[in-house]
């Protein structure tokens, strides 16, 4: 029995490979494509430079496409099985389904372990070079010497007083410079409470060595008040130079073993960590997933290899991959937006998606 487990799990494991390769290729195609169109005009563009990029941006695009490639990589293991008549042989000796989809579940609760604690943070990683080379080929393409602007970025500091939220729709951190930037002051009030106070609309902001916000070209806006065109104005702020540039490394999509520490710091800050957390638990709950993808491919793949069709077999596949990706990012939607807890939000469709697995394969195995 060991070594029918190893056998069925290495075709399991060779299967989702190919779907791997084939998955990434058609991804990396596409966003190649795309790159040359985006940035094929810039004066230092080449060939090798759109390769390289396209490289370094496709784990990120491929992260997204683990169920599927689950899903397709069980399916064809399966359908591969019963084409050669293994799965007649097993059934005719008296193996019920459960026994041989047993080392699928186990590879692919290994893969869900393996996806977000290492090929999350190596995504996240060529992202960060992604994000740096395309910077460098647009910035390439500019006269003088104007380096690329992060855009936008939010910041905020608070004290006993109350606290200013920061917007800013672009910014040159090495310059230390915001621009069209938002200032909304919040002032404390009686029983742990905070109302609006002031807003101020600017063209620029420049944050100096000595803690001082320096704001140009200013509309103000006092509650209560008519608005009034201000030169400039001084703002004191706890913000420095070296927090400044510490804000602008953070990751929208920071790598797993960092995300719990972007949670707190974004909480210490006074921020709602609601998006980190969604992602933390969608990363916690992907075994599960990639498990309910398996039951639900095999239940497929039995079911289309007793009636016959292979091109059904795709069609179904593919139908239900789209489906369950469809309604993981539906739900996925309100998790983030706070309509639904985050841990709700992750957890539900995986063990909705596993239970409805269960229930169809066992229809199909017992009547």
């Amino acid at each position: 029995m060991a070594t029918l487990n190893r056998y069925i799990a290495t075709r399991v494991l060779v299967s989702i490979m190919i779907a791997f390769l084939i998955i990434t290729g058609i991804i990396m195609l596409v966003d190649f494509v795309e790159a040359t169109r985006n940035h094929g005009s810039e004066p230092n563009a080449s060939m090798l430079g759109m390769l390289y990029i396209t490289f370094l941006n496709a784990p990120m695009l491929v992260e997204k496409t683990a169920p599927f490639i689950v899903l397709f990589g069980v399916m064809g293991a399966l359908f591969t099985l019963n084409r050669h008549s293994e799965l007649i042989v097993m059934r005719a000796a008296g193996l019920s389904v459960w026994r041989f989809i047993k080392p699928a579940i186990l590879v692919t609760a290994l893969l869900g372990v393996l996806w977000p604690t290492v090929f999350n943070p190596v995504a996240s990683i060529t992202q960060i070079q992604y994000r740096k080379a395309v910077n460098e080929l647009s910035a390439s393409s500019t006269t003088g010497n104007v380096k690329p602007v992060q855009k936008p970025i939010w910041l905020r500091e608070g004290n006993d007083d109350g606290y200013v939220v920061i917007h800013a729709l672009s910014a040159d951190i090495d310059q230390h410079l915001l621009f069209d930037v938002t200032f909304y002051i919040f002032h404390a009030i009686a029983g742990d409470r905070t109302v609006f106070s002031t807003r101020y609309d600017a063209k620029r902001a420049y944050l100096s060595n000595d803690g001082y916000w320096q704001l140009s070209d200013i509309i103000e806006n006092e509650d209560g008040k008519k608005p009034k065109k201000l030169k400039t104005i001084s703002r004191v702020t706890s913000i420095t130079w070296d927090s400044l540039k510490e804000h602008a490394k953070r990751q929208k999509n920071p790598p797993f073993w960092r995300i719990r520490g972007e949670i707190n710091k974004a909480k210490i800050a006074g921020y709602t960590p609601t998006t980190l957390i969604m992602q933390w638990h969608k990363l916690l709950a992907l075994p599960l997933t990639l498990v309910a993808m398996a039951i639900i491919a095999a239940g497929a793949s039995l079911n289309m290899a007793r009636q016959g069709g292979t091109l059904r077999l795709l069609i179904a596949g593919a139908a239900m991959g789209f489906g369950v990706y469809f309604v993981d990012n539906l739900v996925g939607a309100f998790g983030e937006t706070g309509t639904l807890p985050p841990v709700v939000a992750a957890w539900s469709v995986p063990l909705l998606v596993l239970s409805c697995g269960l229930v169809f394969l066992s229809w199909i195995e017992d009547g």
